[in-house]
């Protein structure tokens, strides 16, 4: 039997050259988590994280000269607990790759560096599309278990009442009763009494922006996806599109008032993905695209939206070292994460979804 030869006259006298590098056509980019380190990056040790809030106030009014005093003590504070939760991305190798096969000079590119860096956009990534979801139990309720994941926008940026771009209501968080204190943890409603609206419109912008701020408090960040960005490109007047960065993570958008409005691929909308690898970001024809106000508070310990990471290098984006546990010469390691985010001020806060054009 005759064998064609593996390689023709060029290829065997030719020398073939691999360009240095791997080009990303997978993963895509989210404001969000970036914003959230750069404004909050205070470590954090322990079993829950507690956020102390004013629901209350104290007894008091106008008097006769004379009068009695009401001394009733009112209780006006309490605190939101959430619990650490837990990622990581893991990397394997083999030790016939990394020492012979794919070492060298010969080698353009170093193959763990560049598995290390894939899977550190992957975390990122991973996160990116867990903080628009909820990290509560809601199998009971005909939802799902995502009591693993992070405590994310959609429980927070609600009243317990309006449902989600999910279909779900979340009555509590941080596993206080929305009821129990009053509006201290509902989002703000108006003239946009729900969180679902059809147009992408300047009025609607204008009164959920209007319906957030309270005193100096305004918006800082409107998230969207790039579908609704082009809605709201479409009917905002040529003189309303003012081309702004927001200056802490030089994220590109557009000016609204005091806030600016930036695009998340990661961001729900039609154009999502349900990812098996990093979470689902897609929604249906009746969710549309997703909408996002965001007051991030001051800079530091003061901020009202908060992305906690463990002070263990190793669970703030670190790398466990490869480890070889088998009768073989394969390696494994993970990049861990350990955290929450939180919300001090949903008061402040809107999320809306429902854009359909």
């Amino acid at each position: 039997m005759l064998f064609a030869p593996q390689l023709n006259e060029l290829n065997t006298v030719t020398q073939k050259e691999i360009l240095p590098g791997v080009v990303d056509n997978y993963f895509l980019a989210g404001p969000v988590t970036a914003k959230l380190k750069s404004r909050f990056n205070r470590r954090w040790n322990g079993p829950q994280i507690q956020e102390n809030f004013l629901y209350d106030a104290p007894a008091g009014g106008a008097y006769a000269k004379g009068g009695n005093f009401a001394l009733t003590r009112k209780q006006t504070k309490t605190g939101l607990l959430f619990t650490p939760r837990y990622y990581q991305v893991n990397v394997t190798e083999y030790l016939e790759d990394i020492e012979v096969e794919l070492a060298g000079p010969m080698a353009m590119f170093s193959t763990v560096k560049q598995d290390l860096a894939e899977a550190a956009l992957a975390m990122s990534a991973i996160l990116e599309i867990a903080i628009f979801r909820n990290g509560q139990d809601l199998s009971g309720s005909g939802g799902s278990d995502r009591s693993l994941e992070i405590n994310g926008l959609e429980e927070a940026f609600t009243d317990g009442v309006n449902t989600t771009w999910t279909g779900a209501t979340f009555p509590s968080y941080g596993g206080q009763l929305r009821s129990g204190v009053g509006r201290a943890l509902n989002t703000p409603t108006g003239v946009i009494s729900t969180n679902s609206v059809s147009q992408a419109s300047y009025r609607m912008l204008t009164h959920t922006y209007r319906a957030s701020v309270i005193g100096k408090e305004h918006p800082q960040l409107g998230v969207t996806t790039n579908r609704a960005m082009a809605f709201l490109s479409e009917n905002f007047l040529p003189h309303q599109i003012i081309d702004v960065k927001d200056p802490e993570i030089e994220w590109p958008g557009l000016k609204f008032n005091q806030a600016t409005i930036v695009e998340s691929q990661y961001c729900p909308g039609l154009d999502g993905q349900n990812d098996p690898n990093l979470g689902n970001y897609l929604t249906d024809a009746t969710v549309g695209e997703t909408f996002w106000w965001m007051n991030f508070g001051p800079q530091g310990n003061d901020a009202y939206l908060r992305l906690y990471i463990a002070a263990s290098p190793k669970f703030a984006f670190g790398f466990t070292g490869f480890k070889g546990a088998r009768d073989d010469n394969m390696l494994a390691g993970q990049i861990l994460f350990a955290g929450n985010f939180t919300c001090r001020t949903p008061r402040l806060q809107r999320g809306l979804f429902g854009f359909l054009n």
